[in-house]
């Protein structure tokens, strides 16, 4: 879930953003939190310090604190560095002041027209959306998920070295390179749930190709980074090594 969050000194200007954005959410039904809405820019940082999951950020420039918007922006990065922020303001003589702080804002809305405002707000939200929806996947597929009891272990794909059947029947065994995990599962199952980088090479034993050391084809052994070891038969170690 995202979280929104609007800075805005003018309170009447607060409670029309506030409104435009909870009707966005509403109408599109996106999964999407008003997280907070405040003219005070230090509540926001004080906030985003403990909260560090990416937001959506609208800022006025201007927010009559010792601070304005582009530098709280500029806070803001620095613990949350692919959020997703808006300027919304009266100055259209500062938007060039965007580049000088470094912000990469997504948009810089103008107050003056309420149906353009509007307008770019739901785009805005629904950009961010999809955006957020694209990273969410992608750091799926680096991951590898199995439940343990009640609870459900994700696991990075690149710390995978290889799994392997447990002497417990229906369960196999995840080596990672600082943990070992036992979990319900069939090899053939797992075989064909598994992205390209793994490779069965053996009935009991699939491991991930990118870890592999050094193949020992004398013993018939795969050894791994950090010294772990497992088996590779004959057959599947030439098919192994193609």
């Amino acid at each position: 879930m995202l979280n929104i969050y609007i800075c805005e000194d003018n309170e009447k200007q607060r409670e029309i953003i506030q409104q435009l954005v909870i009707n966005a959410i509403d109408m599109e039904e996106l999964d999407m939190n008003l997280e907070m809405v405040t003219d005070n820019p230090m509540t926001v940082l004080e906030y985003v310090q403990m909260k560090k999951e990416n937001g959506v950020f609208f800022l006025d420039i201007d927010l009559k604190h010792k601070i304005n918007g582009l530098e709280l922006a500029k806070q803001i990065r620095k613990y949350q560095p692919r959020c997703y922020i808006i300027f919304i303001t009266s100055h259209s003589e500062m938007s060039y002041m965007t580049f000088t702080y470094k912000v990469e804002a997504m948009d810089y809305i103008i107050k003056d027209d309420y149906h353009e405002m509007k307008n770019r707000i739901f785009q805005c939200l629904l950009q961010a959306y999809k955006l957020d929806t694209q990273k969410e996947m992608e750091n799926m597929a680096k991951t590898f998920s199995v439940k343990v009891g009640s609870k459900v272990q994700s696991v990075m794909i690149d710390d995978i070295l290889f799994f392997e059947m447990s002497t417990t029947p229906h369960k196999l065994i995840l080596h990672t390179k600082t943990a070992v995990i036992e979990f319900v599962g069939k090899m053939k199952d797992l075989e064909k749930e598994l992205a390209s980088c793994f490779y069965r090479c053996h009935r009991s034993y699939i491991v991930n190709k990118n870890n592999i050391e050094t193949v020992d084809e004398a013993n018939n052994v795969i050894k791994f980074k950090g010294g772990m070891e497992c088996p590779v038969s004959v057959r599947l170690g030439r098919g192994l090594k193609k």
